[in-house]
């Protein structure tokens, strides 16, 4: 058997059983992530927390960016004349990279792709840990492919061939770009030497490498050897929605689920996220009753995790707690050095594993090697939080402890601690350690205001809410009753996280006379767009490009909004356009004002549009699959230049018997 096929049967032998085991939580066809293609410095920021990427509150989630099929990724224009020549895919914890590189590396073997590629050699970061010795890349490949017998430096300069590194962010060693220079793949080196040498260039400089992290990590390869930057990109909604189905078996308290997690638009977001998502659907079909008609029982992303541990063996529970309060920042595989400094021996954690493989996953490896990692890094997080609230406890003076914890996360702009500092505050509300009016939540508010234009107080929304889901309501809503409060763009960011945890108790929206801008209406309004009813936006400094936000957002299934008052601002015909368009996919919308907006007798074809409720639209607007008569029954055009050509186009409307209109001045 040649080489290539041999390292294809190792390959579906290895891989063909997490293939398996996946498809077992899986529905198929999600099991095929996209990739999503982008400039090499689309994040501003890698450093910061990561459900940073992943929050809604943040204006960046909502910027669209082209996507290619995983079966691409190693389909690109290989530039090996230059220094560019690695792919570097990111993701956030859980989100599938490890997934994707077996899933890729499985689809090679099998004959479905990237068959450009003679040798295909995936390894995995935390298995290079082990190699402390120094050895040649040929060594190396046959320490993890012992069968691979006829490798040799021939066959590797000759064959088109990939390295795949996984998990970067799970390395111990440094890669110093200016080591010594290795170009014999028989030349004896470090580990460390061996792969940057891989990188640079210098060793086998035809092949490919594929490198998967985490965003923090990322920083580690410098720009001028990125060939291209790809993100694994979480579930969209129907995602979401479908792998909780298929978790959760029953249609009736799939609803219940399905609903429970978006009417909290924090665990929402967070179950973009595979892993999270299944810890939530394995939760919530405990708590829900299928029977228990409309009443769902909110439970806080601290409940979840409560839930998820209280039934697991307390005395392995509480030395992992330790393990995470230890390490929690600076490692998430833990070694069997790891386990007995807590004194957890191997065979206890695996009979954990086995019995909660939500809460702790094991995984072996090179050399027999056996590591363990928690099953996200916001159960290590939760553990962590659990470990520091045992201690204070048995302390006089928790408030002043805890906001202490509040002082050090705000030290960091990174919000390294965002999500530990979420679950202190949550288990405190669990362990009743303090009472609501505690001096702890009133400086957490002040923070909050000092803070109000950067992203530490959408961390302190977060924390507050966890301890109670109605904190913030009511000096939210004093705020919004500040008519002259005068909210500009850059403000608005931070107030939309507020709006959007009050998600469901918030209806109406009255910002006019305030100068909120294009880029604040994408924020404040989409944001909000599930359970807003009314929205008020007079004179508000709105153009074009306002009306392409909410003209986008009227096209959501969730859009529950029936008022929206647009007076006094410059939207003229092409913005009117875009609210028309916008009123014809899954719009309630029953009351539009758009008086002074500049509009003329050329937009009321779209008007008239709308009005007639033609399933064929005209004048450029796009067709629709799902139509509907539109609801719209109150309309003010006053103070518009319409004109004859005005008056003619909305009178042919009219005359539709499908139009609901009952008022319009």
């Amino acid at each position: 058997m040649d080489l290539e096929n041999c390292l294809k049967n190792i390959l579906k032998n290895k891989f063909q059983k997490v293939k398996e085991a996946e498809n077992s939580l899986l529905p198929s066809r999600l099991c095929y992530r996209e990739l999503k293609q982008e400039h090499k410095q689309f994040h501003t920021n890698l450093l910061q927390n990561e459900f940073r990427f992943i929050d809604k509150s943040d204006l960046h989630t909502w910027v669209v960016y082209p996507t290619v099929p995983l079966s691409e990724i190693l389909s690109c224009d290989w530039k090996h004349n230059s220094s560019q020549r690695t792919v570097l895919t990111v993701g956030v914890c859980g989100v599938g990279k490890t997934t994707t590189v077996q899933r890729c590396a499985l689809e090679w073997a099998e004959g479905k792709a990237c068959q450009d590629v003679h040798l295909l050699f995936p390894l995995t970061f935390w298995e290079l840990n082990l190699l402390e010795h120094e050895l040649t890349l040929i060594e190396l490949l046959l320490t993890f492919f012992p069968d691979l017998k006829e490798l040799d430096s021939v066959s590797l300069r000759n064959s088109s061939v990939c390295f795949v590194l996984d998990a970067l962010d799970e390395y111990h060693g440094t890669l110093d770009f200016h080591c010594p220079t290795v170009s014999d793949v028989s030349e004896l080196s470090t580990v460390e030497n061996l792969l940057t040498n891989l990188i640079r260039g210098d060793l086998l400089p035809l092949a490919h490498i594929w490198i998967t992290t985490r965003f923090a990590a990322a920083t580690q390869i410098p720009d001028r050897f990125l060939l291209k930057e790809t993100e694994v990109q979480g579930f969209n909604d129907e995602q979401q929605e479908e792998h909780l189905r298929a978790l959760v078996g029953d249609d009736n308290l799939a609803d219940k689920v399905i609903n429970h997690v978006k009417i909290s638009r924090s665990l929402d977001f967070l179950c973009q996220v595979p892993t999270i998502c299944t810890i939530m659907a394995n939760v919530l079909k405990d708590h829900l009753k299928p029977d228990d008609g409309f009443k769902i029982h909110p439970l806080s992303l601290t409940q979840i995790y409560t839930n998820l541990v209280k039934a697991s063996n307390p005395e392995t529970v509480a030395k992992l707690k330790m393990l995470a309060k230890l390490w929690m920042g600076e490692c998430e595989v833990f070694y069997d050095y790891h386990l007995s400094e807590i004194d957890l021996s191997v065979e206890e954690a695996s009979t954990f594993s086995k019995e909660c493989p939500l809460v702790l996953k094991e995984e072996n490896g090179l050399h027999n090697s056996t590591v363990f990692r928690f099953g996200h890094s916001s159960i290590l997080e939760f553990f962590a939080a659990s470990a520091e609230l045992d201690n204070i406890e048995t302390k006089s003076d928790p408030s002043r402890l805890c906001k202490c914890l509040v002082d050090t996360a705000l030290e960091s702009s990174m919000g390294k601690t965002d999500v530990f500092l979420r679950f202190i505050f949550g288990l405190l509300r669990e362990r009743g350690m303090l009472e609501p009016h505690d001096p702890l939540f009133v400086y957490t508010k002040k923070l909050i205001l000092e803070y109000i234009l950067s992203y530490k107080a959408v961390g302190l929304f977060h924390c507050l809410r966890e301890y109670d889901n109605q904190a913030l309501l009511d000096e939210v809503k004093f705020f919004l009753k500040l008519s002259q409060c005068n909210i500009e763009e850059k403000g608005s960011s931070c107030l939309a996280s507020a709006l959007q945890e009050n998600s469901g108790s918030l209806k109406v929206l009255d910002l006019s006379i305030n100068m909120v801008g294009d880029k604040g209406t994408k924020e404040l309004y989409i944001k909000c767009d599930r359970q807003l009813t009314k929205l008020e936006m007079y004179h508000c400094g709105l153009t074009v490009l306002s009306c392409h936000n909410i003209g986008e957002a009227l096209k959501y299934e969730t859009s529950s909004l029936v008022e929206l008052n647009l007076s006094n601002n410059q939207l003229k015909d092409a913005g009117f356009a875009l609210i028309c368009e916008g009123m014809y996919a899954w719009c309630r919308l029953e009351k539009l004002n758009v008086s002074r907006c500049g509009i003329t007798g050329r937009a009321c074809v779209y008007l008239a549009t709308v009005l007639c409720s033609l399933s064929q639209l005209s004048k450029g607007l796009t067709q629709k699959n799902d139509w509907q008569a539109v609801e719209l029954r109150e309309l003010d055009l006053s103070m518009n230049c319409l004109g004859d050509q005005g008056v003619r186009e909305i009178s042919a409307g009219l005359k539709n018997p499908c139009s609901h209109l009952r008022a319009l001045k």
